[in-house]
């Protein structure tokens, strides 16, 4: 059976792209209209991607109804918001293959253009069978744009540089993103012809981006798109000495916010802004109620000094008061 070139030869995404977070009910369940609210705020805000699914977004922790519920409330809320910048790539990355598939050709069926799959996790794999895996998935999806998702903390297993560009051989494979924080790494994979490279790596946004990188899929950059969103604009506009002033923004926002690594740290500060979404789903912590009043004094300190620098953050969401 022969394929027509895929359209997803085209897709190209610059700039934030968030990894949104799940979330739930009191009572444990994925919060559907509030991720489709979620959506929808991004969207608004004319962020450029949406990366729903991921490690932010508690994958491992939910089962695959929940992914495939979870990317169409995604959906929903960005169509409703008239927000046709804003794109989506679904995190479809599984333990196998089969489910791998089921939820990209899912995403597909939703009119998602890109999916992204994280290396396979637990097991130790060589090389060559991790790029194995990744052609196997890209010629069972020629209509998808695929992005390969190394995360060796997390996973256990990445892929170098030398295999990520056999894979670019495949007519549909997009590029990598890679949250390995190894900024030697980046520049090896923004060396490979042809590659989007998407970094999950807030502290080395500058220098990332003026080597070639392509954008931040950025935890942190869910609770403050604004000032990601401003650091972008400046490097477009040549604005070098201003994009690095930014850049010590997002640096301190991440450190406030514990680098995303803490997915409690990030719903609190979501809870924040005005954007409620429950807790976290144990065993993952969730912070007490002293920490998160020391966190949203220090958020609340954070934007007055934003808000001075002329990076203002959307005034109806805000919340100043004291969760």
């Amino acid at each position: 059976m022969t394929h027509a070139t895929p359209d997803s030869s085209a897709f190209h995404v610059r700039g934030l792209i968030v990894p949104i977070v799940t979330p739930y009910t009191p009572q444990g369940a994925v919060d559907l209209a509030q991720t489709e609210a979620l959506a929808h705020f991004y969207a608004r805000l004319n962020v450029p991607a949406l990366f729903p699914g991921g490690t932010t977004g508690e994958f491992a922790l939910l089962t695959p109804g929940e992914r495939e519920a979870l990317l169409e409330a995604v959906v929903r809320g960005v169509r409703a918001s008239g927000g046709a910048a804003t794109q989506i790539i679904a995190h479809t990355g599984a333990a196998t293959l089969d489910e791998v598939l089921r939820l990209s050709r899912h995403a597909q069926a939703q009119g998602v253009r890109a999916v992204a799959v994280v290396t396979p996790y637990y097991y130790g794999y060589e090389d060559e069978a991790i790029l194995a895996f990744y052609q196997a998935v890209c010629r069972a999806l020629p209509d998808l744009a695929v992005y390969a998702y190394t995360i060796p903390q997390r996973a256990g297993n990445t892929m170098t540089a030398a295999s990520v560009a056999e894979l670019g051989r495949e007519p549909n494979f997009a590029g990598i993103k890679d949250s390995s924080g190894d900024m030697h790494r980046l520049l090896a994979l923004i060396d490979v012809p042809g590659l989007s490279v998407l970094a999950g790596a807030d502290d080395l946004c500058y220098p990332f981006m003026a080597s070639g990188g392509h954008g931040l899929v950025s935890g942190p950059g869910g609770v403050v798109p604004e000032l990601f969103q401003a650091f972008f604009a400046a490097l477009d506009a040549g604005q070098a000495a201003r994009a690095l002033a930014l850049s010590r923004h997002i640096r301190t926002f991440s450190r406030i916010i514990r680098g995303g690594g803490r997915i409690d740290y990030l719903k609190a500060g979501l809870d924040w802004r005005g954007l409620s979404n429950g807790p976290s789903r144990p065993p993952l912590p969730n912070l007490g109620g002293a920490e998160r009043r020391a966190l949203t004094e220090q958020l609340s300190a954070f934007a007055q000094a934003l808000a001075a620098d002329g990076v203002p953050l959307t005034a109806a969401a805000v919340r100043d008061a004291v969760l």
